[in-house]
């Protein structure tokens, strides 16, 4: 999931069973940062709702044993479409200076971009010198401390970065296609007969995506197509955008290409968990 880790370490999106788990590292990763105010407030900064609902923006590193080494809690802003937001990071203090908050930022900037996200911002407290002197590495740009910014006597530096993402668009619209479709190798180098929705010619043969037959015991696929295709060639990021929630949920795709957009074809057993992870990454279905 997150290639640039050090060697024994593993990343992968965290669970609701992760929030007792973090929690319990508070303390001893930061040390006594702010005393006992600081520890009731990075405790209520991490109530298990992010474990719950921002898991697929999200990660936890373990090492080989399964023990907690790292992890970053971020999500997708619903209100600002351009943005992304770190909410809250630990690295284990045995595991700093091994690159694996750089590479923790680096997964969560490619997530961001990959859902059309061009900012992202966070926020530390003025006393956490370390975070500040990273964000800065990072090529983050530091605001000043902005005194009661979560509230009174909580003060706060953002901070805010940009990603390669094109700019957003607003909603995608996606449509399911009539019909279900099945794959097929074609022998030889002719078209084949009968009807056909797509053909795809490569080095190794031809491929044909056709409507699905009555009966047989091909796997059925369903296909979904741009709404209203309204961009040229040169505009990057739309596919990606429509993979990353898909593979995030495990659902395998077959794509074709056309000159207007892409028909993505998922298998119909998993359509709704499909249609689910779309929508949930801001595509309107029809």
């Amino acid at each position: 999931m997150i290639a640039d880790l050090p060697g024994g370490l593993v990343a992968r999106h965290p669970v609701p069973d992760d929030h007792p788990r973090v929690l319990a590292v508070l303390d001893e990763w930061w040390a006594d940062l702010k005393g006992d105010d600081g520890a009731r407030e990075r405790a209520l900064l991490l109530p298990r709702l992010y474990f719950q609902h921002f898991t697929t923006t999200s990660f936890v590193v373990e090492d080989e044993g399964g023990r907690l080494a790292a992890f970053l809690i971020g999500f997708l802003s619903q209100t600002e479409p351009d943005t992304a937001y770190i909410h809250f990071v630990g690295v284990d203090p045995r595991r700093q200076g091994q690159g694996v908050g750089r590479a923790l930022y680096r997964a969560f900037l490619d997530v961001a971009a990959a859902n059309g996200r061009t900012v992202v911002q966070s926020v530390t407290s003025p006393e956490n010198a370390g975070s500040q002197a990273f964000h800065r590495r990072l090529g983050f740009s530091a605001s000043e401390v902005i005194p009661d910014y979560d509230g009174p006597g909580l003060a706060r530096v953002a901070f805010r970065t940009t990603t390669t993402a094109a700019p957003a668009r607003g909603a995608r619209g996606l449509r399911v296609l009539d019909g279900a479709l099945v794959l097929e190798r074609v022998d030889g180098v002719e078209a084949p007969a009968g009807d056909w929705v797509a053909l795809v010619r490569a080095p190794d043969g031809l491929t044909a995506i056709r409507p699905a037959p009555g009966t047989g015991a091909q796997e059925r696929w369903i296909a979904l197509y741009e709404a209203e295709p309204d961009h040229g060639l040169d505009e990057p990021g739309l596919l990606v955008a429509v993979l990353t929630p898909l593979a995030r949920s495990g659902v395998p795709v077959f794509v074709a290409s056309t000159y207007d957009a892409d028909l993505v074809l998922v298998p119909e057993e998993r359509a709704q968990t499909a249609l689910a992870a779309l929508r949930a990454s801001g595509f309107a279905i029809s």
